[in-house]
């Protein structure tokens, strides 16, 4: 088969990863595989590029502007009559919207995996999916969420919407007590302190200002915790500047963006996620397959992954004392870390396998 992808973004983003993860693997098992993304290449585009992926740019550049949506939708075109793929499979907004509009002038079969929270789009760009929607073959749902939004809200063809979960490479991303004390090392952690991760943009929805705020806290009361923050984005300079002003730049350490979050995942001791908006963040899986307790807000479907008192804890998105509680309540019990993240494991294993099969079976069911 030739599977041609087409992503908004490769920057570093579970949508991003996961699309870099599904790329690779359908390459290694015999198919031909090409990557187109919109934007300029980020750092999983040219990671990809380096483990031998034909990846390629279309450079757009700036929000929906007229004429250059018009001249990165010809050069799309252009992708596709010249790869002639069997399958286009499309990722994130934009990618999925211009495949859409591709799919009028040219012939060929579309499956979409929005990997965001539609619900959560202005209305014109709800509207615009909802007049475009037909042209994909099959949507898939990265989320029972998101499965849930297009069918009942967007009025999506049931039997054309597949639920796919995102998922976890179970042999990468897996427990190792060697692993964790050469990553502890190598990073500097002291065995005794409690470290405390985030894996994600540091962007406006991700609400790093709640977890600062609980982290500032519990620092109060626990001088070997420590906050650690894996990405980068629009975010990172306030975000520095507010742990400045607290006095906590020990304590919290921006680890910027990180091509591999194994080592930083598995030194770790609790994942915390308290985005506004999610679907089903790939790191949060990333992190139980690992064997760590998780506290994520109620958002997406978190709730499904994170079990409240088994595998982690859930909380709301505005009241940083019960986060701080509970990541008190982790940074103390280390019996409680060690059983929820056993159990964060086990649920993974049964639960959230790798999509890669999924989706190939959904690719020879269209051709």
């Amino acid at each position: 088969m030739k599977i041609l992808y087409v992503c908004t973004t490769t920057d570093m983003g579970g949508a991003e990863t996961a699309l870099r993860a599904l790329s690779l693997a359908v390459q290694k098992a015999g198919h031909t595989v090409r990557v187109v993304c919109l934007k300029p290449l980020g750092s999983v585009g040219k990671d990809m590029q380096e483990q031998g992926l034909d990846v390629v740019s279309l450079n757009l550049a700036g929000k929906w502007r007229p004429i250059e949506t018009a001249g990165v939708l010809a050069r799309l075109m252009q992708q596709i009559e010249s790869f002639q793929p069997d399958v286009v499979h499309a990722f994130l907004y934009r990618a999925i919207m211009l495949c859409r509009l591709a799919k009028k002038h040219l012939s060929f079969k579309l499956i979409t995996t929005p990997h965001y929270d539609l619900s959560r789009k202005g209305y014109f760009l709800r509207l615009l999916d909802r007049v475009l929607k037909n042209a994909d073959d099959i949507s898939c749902a990265e989320s029972r969420a998101t499965a849930d939004f297009l069918e009942k809200k967007q009025k999506y063809q049931t039997e054309k919407v597949r639920l796919v979960s995102n998922g976890v490479d179970l042999t990468r991303f897996r427990p190792d007590d060697k692993a964790r004390q050469a990553a502890r090392q190598q990073f500097g952690w002291k065995p005794e302190e409690i470290i405390f991760i985030c894996v994600a943009r540091l962007s406006a929805e991700k609400n790093h200002p709640l977890l600062l705020q609980a982290f500032a806290s519990i620092r109060k009361h626990n001088p070997l915790a420590r906050l650690v923050l894996v990405g980068d984005g629009a975010e990172k300079e306030k975000l520095s500047q507010w742990v400045h002003k607290k006095g906590l730049e020990n304590a919290v350490v921006f680890a910027g963006e990180v091509s591999n979050t194994v080592p930083f995942l598995l030194a770790s001791d609790v994942f915390v996620l308290v985005s506004t908006i999610e679907s089903l963040p790939v790191s949060v899986l990333e992190a139980c397959s690992c064997a760590k307790p998780c506290i994520v807000s109620k958002v997406g479907d978190m709730p499904r992954v994170v079990l409240h008192g088994q595998t982690g804890f859930l909380c709301n998105t505005q009241d940083p004392v019960l986060l701080s509680v509970l990541m008190a309540e982790l940074a103390e019990n280390e019996t409680s870390r060690q059983q929820m993240g056993q159990a964060a494991r086990q649920r993974i294993e049964q639960y959230y396998p790798a999509p890669e099969k999924a989706y190939l079976k959904i690719y020879q069911e269209l051709i």
